[in-house]
């Protein structure tokens, strides 16, 4: 079974070479003033894009099996809009061409899916710990989905834009208004608050576990890993593993980490040689003087 690194290098390698070869084309197009060279250069451009919202939403593939399906879906989408865009660029077909009757539907609808992934996508890879961060990137989320829903919906049928139409002669369109600030603002108090938790945690003090991290040979995919102490899952095959160490503490259950005397700050016992750091001084009388 090719594992998700093994991939993930393989599309690295294809894209750049792509990107050379768009280069390429890019300067002949330029120099000798070719329409055949741009609408190459065009279909590389679409390529590329195309590879990268691949390349996004396979991190979707390695989460949970339930996500499998929405990593499914934007590809097939991308595979999709991609097909459609080269179409037009060389007329190859009438119907999958954007001049075509009713092709702008199924091309926003798929916009709009891949669009809402890659949103909710980002947002789900948001580090966020607290309740109230949380909760406001599930609003976020929830809102992304229904407006796209609601977007696709009105889009693809006629119903559902007669619908709309008689609704909003009811509501009055400072609702939506602010629904809209509302999606807006949860996607941008998502990002800050992510930001601030990671800023909060980088300044707490560093503990020992926090500190050690043990490299060995993932026991499933046997590559070569690093993680650190607790809780933690091979980054390839998602292996979860845990790893414990026995901290050196005081028999009060003070922490030794780093500690510079050779008496503990906290019951006033001496620490046993073994448990001292290598920097502790040597003498009790000294620590008293001190």
């Amino acid at each position: 079974m090719i594992s998700n690194r093994a991939i993930a290098s393989v599309f690295n390698r294809f894209s750049l070479s792509i990107l050379v070869l768009m280069f390429a084309l890019g300067v002949y197009a330029i120099l000798a003033s070719s329409t055949m060279a741009g609408r190459a250069l065009g279909t590389m451009v679409v390529i590329i894009v195309g590879l990268i919202f691949a390349r996004l939403h396979f991190w979707l593939w390695t989460r949970a099996p339930w996500q499998k399906f929405f990593a499914v879906s934007s590809w097939l989408c991308n595979l999709f809009l991609v097909s459609v865009f080269i179409s037009s660029i060389w007329n190859w077909s009438r119907w999958f061409n954007f001049d075509a009757d009713g092709m702008y539907k199924p091309v926003i609808c798929a916009t709009v899916f891949v669009g809402v992934v890659t949103d909710c996508m980002f947002l789900l890879r948001l580090g966020l710990k607290k309740t109230l961060g949380r909760s406001i990137r599930a609003v976020a989320v929830g809102l992304a989905i229904v407006g796209a829903w609601l977007l696709m919906a009105t889009v693809a049928s006629q119903r559902f834009q007669d619908f709309f139409n008689e609704i909003w002669k009811v509501i009055p369109w400072q609702l939506g208004a602010i629904a809209a600030l509302i999606a807006l603002a949860s996607h941008i108090a998502s990002a800050i608050l992510a930001s601030i938790e990671k800023e909060k945690i980088a300044k707490l003090p560093e503990t020992f576990s926090e500190r050690m991290k043990v490299s060995m040979n993932c026991p499933r995919c046997a590559d070569v890993i690093q993680l650190t102490l607790g809780h933690g899952a091979c980054p390839h095959c998602k292996l979860a593993i845990h790893i414990e160490c026995d901290e050196p503490r005081c028999e009060c259950g003070y922490l030794l980490h780093k500690l510079t005397g050779v008496t503990c700050p906290e019951c006033g016992r001496e620490v046993p040689e073994k448990l001292r750091w290598k920097s502790a001084q040597q003498s009790p009388s000294i620590t008293a003087s001190s």
